[in-house]
């Protein structure tokens, strides 16, 4: 679930009051898309963008608007940095699925995989 102008209208509502263009115009932006590779429940969604409004009341959130350019800069920190992790989690993977096949043979015993093999052939 995403944001839009009804779900603010709707918070206003709910909270008795009205918010900053400025803080309606960060929520807009900030909440458009989905977190990949997760999705907002709606009250999740109302959870976070309430949180939101209760730190920019306390002066803790920053609304400057990032240019368009500048948020495709950050998401594709973001993505970078993720792959690098999803790499690493992969060689670990491949590290360990080649210990255990070594240990398998060692003891004289086939994997499912190489029974499925032979079955096929």
């Amino acid at each position: 679930m995403t944001i839009n102008k009804r779900i603010i209208k709707d918070l206003e509502h709910s909270l008795r009051r009205f918010l900053p263009k400025e803080l309606k115009t960060y929520l807009l932006m900030k909440y458009e898309r989905e977190p990949f590779p997760y999705e907002y429940s709606e009250q999740d969604l109302y959870t976070n963008i309430e949180k939101d409004i209760y730190a920019f009341d306390a002066g803790e959130l920053d609304i400057t608007n990032k240019s368009l350019s500048k948020r495709w800069e950050e998401e594709y920190q973001y993505l970078q940095e993720l792959y690098i992790d999803k790499c690493y989690e992969l060689h670990k993977i491949e590290d360990y699925v080649q210990e255990l096949e070594l240990l398998i043979t060692e003891h004289g015993l086939k994997s499912s995989k190489m029974n499925t093999e032979l079955i096929d052939f």
